[in-house]
């Protein structure tokens, strides 16, 4: 391996570590799918961060509370990056601030 495609590698591999130690216990995340040219975005709490496995669980609060686990999410920064406002994530929050104490307080 050419040590080019080595430390390519290695800054995916930290941009990525680094995304997930920057998630807590509470937060919000989104997954987002793709309907016909547009994409969708399901909120869920998250109740734990993997970082070595590279994964999170969460409660999704889009589909009946239930838990699952995600490799593929949007966060919030991520969010506001692609055009949402901070109002609209603030909503989110005040929606399910319920299920985010419970997740928190446990």
């Amino acid at each position: 391996m050419k040590k080019s495609d080595f430390e390519e590698i290695q800054q995916r591999y930290l941009k990525g570590r680094k995304r997930l130690e920057g998630i807590a216990k509470g937060d919000l995340v989104w997954e987002e799918i793709g309907r016909c040219g547009d994409n969708d975005y399901h909120p869920a709490v998250v109740k734990s961060v993997n970082v070595d496995e590279d994964y999170i669980d969460v409660i999704d609060v889009s589909d009946s509370n239930k838990e699952k686990r995600y490799i593929s999410f949007v966060t919030e920064s991520e969010l506001i990056k692609q055009g949402f406002t901070a109002e609209t994530i603030k909503k989110d929050y005040k929606e399910y601030a319920e299920i985010i104490k419970k997740v928190t307080q446990n």
